[in-house]
């Protein structure tokens, strides 16, 4: 039962034409849980554009899930469980993979590596929007995999490294972190050559590092990370379409391997995902685009003021309206939420 179509899904704005499709002509990659493009990656036999594919817990069995109007197919992800079980994304699809001819997307063969989206029956959301997410941590996370278009059996896959970004560039990462305190780390290479984390940024290339630590925001709201590049070799870091460190010149490749992880749980994301995607692009081109970002995700709308849990059960209890009396659970503000 592939990707089937259904009225159960979550509400979301609908976007004509797709955001890779409005904005930016040189698109690198899009991984979403919603549809970035009309020419989206497809099932070779049925011809539906493909999101992720996901392995059920009780018997391991695999099914690609597509889309159901703009968003994920959850109405099929919830059947595929529908006895209660856990689903773990496989592979997270490059919906620009099939118009280019390329069969690498962020996957991993490894059961204990694959990030969770369903558990005991139900898809993961996040819990101001609803929205569907993948749940990343310490050793759930994906790699840039060369699968040769063999989805079924990942024998022969291998890791690689996208290390083709030279010139001017946006990169785009979309998640909410429940890490109470420490680095997050999001995207990296072999190399380290650039490494993007939720509370600080680390740019190394050519030996050569630039470091900005952010202070801690209490890391519950749904943010968009960026990393900018432009054709002098000066890289920006914007939080939330805010450039935090102005322009910081460096020389040499952008090479990513990891998505979210390591497999050490210091070096890991650590909370929900929902976007990755890149593309060459001008300032007026990446400004719509976050601004797209923000209708869908509702960016801004509970940003502006950090909010502090001391852990992630605080947050989404307070997300579903309710309280922890607990002072192990104090909850400091909750302004973004209401």
């Amino acid at each position: 039962m592939l990707g089937l179509s259904s009225s159960f899904n979550y509400n979301a704005a609908s976007f004509e034409p797709p955001a890779l499709d409005e904005f930016g002509q040189d698109r690198l990659f899009g991984y979403s849980l919603r549809v970035l493009t009309d020419d989206g990656t497809a099932n070779p036999s049925t011809g539906q554009k493909l999101c992720i594919r996901v392995r059920r817990s009780s018997d391991n069995s695999e099914q690609d899930i597509g889309f159901s109007g703009d968003g994920l197919d959850t109405a099929a992800l919830e059947l595929f469980c529908e006895a209660g079980d856990d689903a773990y994304v496989k592979i997270w699809y490059d919906q620009l993979a099939g118009s280019a001819g390329r069969t690498t997307h962020f996957a991993t063969a490894t059961p204990t590596q694959q990030p969770p989206i369903v558990l005991n029956g139900s898809v993961l959301t996040d819990p101001v929007t609803g929205l569907p997410a993948m749940r990343f941590s310490g050793s759930r996370y994906l790699q840039y995999t060369a699968t040769g278009g063999n989805y079924t059996d990942s024998s022969g896959w291998s890791t690689e490294t996208l290390n083709t970004l030279t010139s001017a560039y946006s990169l785009f990462f979309v998640g909410q972190s429940y890490r109470a305190s420490g680095t997050s780390f999001i995207v990296q290479s072999s190399n380290d050559s650039v490494v993007l984390a939720d509370n600080s940024i680390t740019y190394t290339v050519d030996s050569t590092a630039t470091s900005l630590t952010l202070p801690d925001d209490g890391f519950t709201n749904l943010y968009a990370w960026e990393i900018e590049r432009d054709a002098s070799n000066g890289l920006g870091l914007y939080k939330n379409n805010v450039n935090l460190i102005g322009t910081v010149v460096q020389s040499g490749t952008f090479g990513i391997q990891d998505l979210g992880g390591t497999g050490v749980d210091t070096r890991s994301f650590y909370g929900d995902v929902f976007e990755f995607l890149g593309f060459d692009a001008s300032k007026t081109e990446r400004d719509g685009l976050f601004a797209n970002l923000d209708e869908y995700y509702t960016i801004t709308d509970y940003a502006h003021t950090p909010t502090t849990y001391t852990n992630a059960f605080a947050a989404r209890v307070a997300a579903d309206g309710g309280s922890v009396e607990s002072t192990s659970c104090l909850i400091t503000d909750l302004t973004p939420l209401v």
